[in-house]
């Protein structure tokens, strides 16, 4: 598909319930969809909260509400590789899930295509540095992850206190 093509919200919820039926979808009036669910990437299942917006540029923001993603022993949330840290509420920080200067995701994907493969990937591989230590993906330094705007940080926290 071209890149210029936006798919549509009923795109995105028919593919996510197709792909992922686990994942349930909720509508704000404002246009954001927020699919939360469980994942099982290996060892673990996780609750995640997806965040998106028709048109976003910056692609869905991915959160795991549960169990709450923890550092390893005598390391800080912050220490956490590949994460869009929250210092406000570190269990708010969404995972770097692809490098945004890359065009790796475009409003022409679609997330069940996409974010959800890879945020099970992001979970395996979080799995293994908490077993190693290491950070054992491909990837950017978290330096280079485009930071969401104010008003979509705003948004998301907004959507965050009223989903239950």
């Amino acid at each position: 598909m071209a890149n210029d093509v936006t798919r549509s919200t009923h795109a995105h919820l028919k593919a996510m319930r197709l792909a992922w039926p686990q994942l349930v979808a909720t509508k704000r009036g404002d246009g954001l969809v927020v699919w939360q669910g469980p994942i099982r990437p290996r060892g673990m299942v996780y609750g995640v909260r997806i965040f998106w917006w028709p048109g976003m540029i910056d692609g869905p923001y991915v959160i795991v509400a549960d169990p709450d993603i923890q550092p390893r022993e005598g390391l800080k949330h912050a220490d956490i590789p590949h994460l869009m840290f929250n210092p406000e509420d570190p269990t708010l920080s969404g995972l770097c899930l692809f490098d945004p200067a890359g065009k790796e995701w475009s409003p022409a994907d679609l997330i069940a295509d996409t974010t959800i493969p890879w945020a099970s990937e992001w979970l395996h591989y979080y799995e293994l540095w908490h077993m190693t230590g290491e950070w054992l993906a491909p990837g950017v330094g978290p330096e280079s992850v485009a930071s969401l705007t104010r008003s979509e940080a705003q948004a998301i926290e907004e959507a965050v206190a009223h989903v239950h």
